[in-house]
C-alpha cells in the first residue's frame, strides 16, 4: 500500500469498466459579460464628499482636547476685539525685541571683525 500508483480502485461491488469517465477540466472561471450594462443602467455616480472630516482613527486625546479648545474660542464681539488688540500689542513687542537683538548681533559681529583685523 504505497503512495503510487495513483489509480483508485473501483467502488466495491462494481466491475472496473463501469466507472464514469473523468470530467474535463473547467476552462472559464469568470466573466464580466453583463456587468458593465448593469452598472450603467443607473449611471455611475461620483461619491459625495463629507461635510465634516471623520474623527475615526484619530488620537482620542487630541480629538477631546480639540473639542474643548473650540468651546474655549467662542466669545462675544467685544471680547474678540480685546483679543485682537492684545495680539497686535504682543506682535509689536516681539518685533521690537527682534530688532534690538539684530542690532546687538550686528554690533558683536563688527567688534569681532575689528578685533580680527588688529
Amino acid at each position: 500500500q504505497g503512495r503510487w500508483p495513483l489509480r483508485r480502485a473501483s467502488p466495491p461491488g462494481l466491475p472496473p469498466q463501469s466507472r464514469r469517465p473523468a470530467a474535463m477540466a473547467k476552462s472559464k472561471n469568470h466573466t464580466g459579460n453583463n456587468q458593465v450594462y448593469k452598472n450603467h443602467r443607473n449611471g455611475i455616480k461620483k461619491t459625495r464628499r463629507p461635510k465634516k472630516m471623520s474623527m475615526q482613527g484619530m488620537n482620542c486625546k487630541f480629538v477631546r482636547n480639540q473639542a474643548f479648545a473650540k468651546r474655549g474660542m467662542q466669545c462675544t464681539p467685544e471680547e474678540k476685539e480685546e483679543r485682537l488688540k492684545a495680539q497686535k500689542e504682543a506682535q509689536k513687542k516681539m518685533e521690537e525685541k527682534k530688532m534690538t537683538e539684530r542690532a546687538e548681533r550686528l554690533k558683536e559681529l563688527e567688534e569681532g571683525a575689528k578685533a580680527t583685523k588688529k
